[in-house]
Order: structure tokens, then sequence, then C-alpha cells
């Protein structure tokens, strides 16, 4: 009999529930994050027409970004705002400025709307939940077109020898994700220990890597925090002091929330768009994912411990901190890393597949059910459409 087929959609679009940005203009996205861009060759013809000087070759990236002043786009106004968008529109700009924060993944029942944690407007101020025109909006290029990062596996490797179709990992993740909402700490949720067995290398030298990526950007002092962290947890490494990558844009953010915000929402919010957004599927099994984001969310909480020490507020250090964490996770070093992580036995303990009774009034509270009764929903459209396609 034929087997039903697995296709993928754009839309409608979907939202991870708990989800929330507006943009406050902190301006950091706008940071020498080692390079802004890259940028392709019919936007360097255009940037170069405004400006001569407005790209430059970045080597380490092997391509064309916008050129940085003074820590920052050269097209950024006194007011943060872009100026090319203000002058031009929108659809002027790179398509990677154009695009951020937001990514889309294709799945089988439509378009997964991402969010990147990498700028201050993400994680702090009063931020409303995901607006999905304004997702789209940035979405679109000027055609009218939707551009997918990636599309959804057709099945998930939770762990070694134990592999589950998208349907059945959704009800996981949506369990998963449910329990982050509801507040519950991100570590018993993840049921995982950060710094697990290596095959190969070992954590000291993972970190003296991310310390020794030194280019004088904010992008390379933000690795050498990442890097001091890991060092502190694996050997008791006392760092030198660093300045703080974005710091203003940050202070700038979280001073126009009309709230202070609470570290263990930042980590939550942040823990669910990762595994929301299916980064960690090129890294291996989800048990390995889960152990490498409770590791990066141990560095988190070490680096907000030492800005803490700085007098800086709380919740700001765990927002700069997840900001840290999160570019190291795009570099190269990263990914190399949790390449070695031992699988069998597996790093991670396993996951229960029914939500604990005793969570069931945090979960409803936090309509975390909804979403349950949603991936149940989307297991059975694809049952029904298996059934279809064997008769």
């Amino acid at each position: 009999m034929p087997s039903a087929t697995f296709k993928v959609k754009s839309q409608p679009f979907i939202t991870r529930p708990g989800a929330r940005f507006a943009c406050s203009l902190s301006g950091v996205c706008c940071g020498d994050i080692h390079g802004l861009g890259l940028v392709t060759q019919s936007e360097v013809r255009t940037l170069r027409k405004r400006d001569k000087l407005a790209v430059i070759y970045n080597e380490e990236l092997e391509g064309f970004c916008m050129r940085p002043v003074e820590g920052r786009c050269m097209f950024v106004l006194d007011d943060q705002k872009c100026g090319i968008h203000a002058v031009s529109g929108s659809y002027a700009k790179p398509a990677g400025c154009r695009r951020f924060p937001y990514g889309l993944i294709r799945t089988p029942f439509g378009g997964r709307i991402t969010t990147e944690h990498r700028c201050a407007c993400r994680t702090l101020g009063d931020r409303p939940p995901l607006n999905v025109a304004d997702a789209e909006f940035s979405l679109r290029d000027q055609r009218g077109r939707l551009e997918a990062d990636s599309d959804a596996p057709k099945t998930v490797l939770l762990a070694k020898g134990r592999r589950v179709s998208f349907a059945k990992y959704v009800e996981v993740e949506a369990q998963i994700i449910a329990r982050l909402n509801a507040g519950e700490r991100a570590e018993t949720v993840l049921a995982a220990k950060a710094l697990p067995k290596l095959d190969a290398s070992s954590w000291a030298a993972i970190a003296a890597e991310h310390i020794g990526l030194s280019d004088r950007t904010s992008g390379s002092y933000a690795y050498a925090w990442f890097g001091d962290a890991l060092l502190n947890l694996s050997d008791g490494h006392v760092p030198p002091k660093r300045p703080r990558p974005w710091a203003e844009g940050f202070e700038r953010a979280r001073l126009a929330g009309s709230e202070e915000p609470d570290p263990e929402a930042i980590y939550n919010d942040w823990i669910a768009d990762e595994i929301w957004m299916f980064r960690w599927l090129s890294w291996g099994p989800f048990d390995v994912a889960r152990s490498e984001l409770v590791t990066r969310l141990a560095v988190a909480r070490r680096v907000q411990s030492w800005m803490e020490k700085e007098g800086v507020h709380p919740g700001q250090a765990a927002a700069e901190a997840v900001m840290m964490c999160e570019l190291a996770a795009e570099g190269s070093e990263w990914p190399s890393a949790v390449a070695t992580i031992t699988r069998d036995p597996s790093p991670a303990e396993p996951l229960a597949l029914s939500v604990p009774v005793d969570l069931e009034r945090q979960l409803r509270a936090a309509g975390g059910l909804p979403q349950l009764q949603a991936a149940d929903a989307h297991a059975d459209v694809l049952k029904k459409q298996a059934v279809r396609a064997h008769e």
C-alpha cells in the first residue's frame, strides 16, 4: 500500500505560544556582531550607490557585510532608526535586516514563525504577543514571496535508536513548551545536566576556542564572556574584567518597559524558542539538544551572576547573557563541540510523553493545554491523511 505523503507548507502561519516581540529601537541588532550581514551581490551594488564605503569584505564570514562605524551600522541614525528605511522604506534594506528577528520554517501544518534573541527588543521591554501581520511583512520580499529558512523533517530522532514521526514530536514539544510557559525551571523541563561527557576534546578546550576569537568587535567580546563562563564551569577559571558588549542598548530596552524583567521568564522564553526554531536538528538527536541547551543555560546563569556583581539589574543581565549564548550557537565552534557529546549512554533523562498531573492547573493558567490539544489535532490530521492514502 502507498505511504502517506509528507508535505510541508508556509501557510497558515503558526506562532509559538508565549512568543512576544516589539521593536523598541534598542539598536543592538544593528551593532557589530562580528559582521553586519552577509549581504548579496545585488545588495552590495545598491548599498554602494548610497555610499561607496557602505560595504566591506569580511574574511571570517567570507562575504560582504555592512561597514560598522563606532560599533554599529553606518546607516543607523541618532534616534536608533535605520537611515535607509527612513528615506526609502523597508524593502530598500538588505533582506537580512528586513527579516530580523523573524524566521520561517515550513511544516505539514503551516509556517512556523521563529524569532532570534540576539536583540534586546526580543527579551526586554513591554513586548506584546508576536504580531503575525508584522512578521509576515518582514518575511515577504518586495514581490510578495515567502522564503522559508528550512523545512520540518519527516521524522525526528529523540535519542539514539528512537525516531518518531514529526506529528509525534510535536506532541512532545508542545508539552515541553507548555511547561516552560507555566514557569517550571528550564533545567527540570529539559531533564538534562550541563557539561555532558564528550567523545573528543574537552569543555576547557572548547571554552579556550571561544575566548581566542578576538577581533575587537562587540561580537568577539561576547564570545569571550561565553568562553570565560564555560571555562569557569569546567575548570574554575577566574576571568579578567571585560567590556559588556551592547550594554547601552540593553539598558535602553529595559528602561523602556513598564515592569522590571524576570530572569527565569527570559530564560524559559529563550529555551522555548531554541526548541521551536529547530536550530538543533543538524546537531544530533533531541536528547543531545536538551543537554547542550542546559549547558548554554548554565553559561548564561554564570554570566548573569558576574554582571549582577557589577551592579547590572538581574533581568538585564540575563538578557545580555542570552544574547551571548545565542550568538555562540551561530558560530562554527559550538556546533562542532556539540557533535562530540557522547550519545550512548544518552546525555539526558528520558522524556515523559504525558503531562504530569500536578502541572495541569499551571498549564491551563499559562495557556499550555490548548497547545497540547492543538498538537493532538495536528496528529489526527496526519493520521486521516495516512488512512486516505491507503484507501
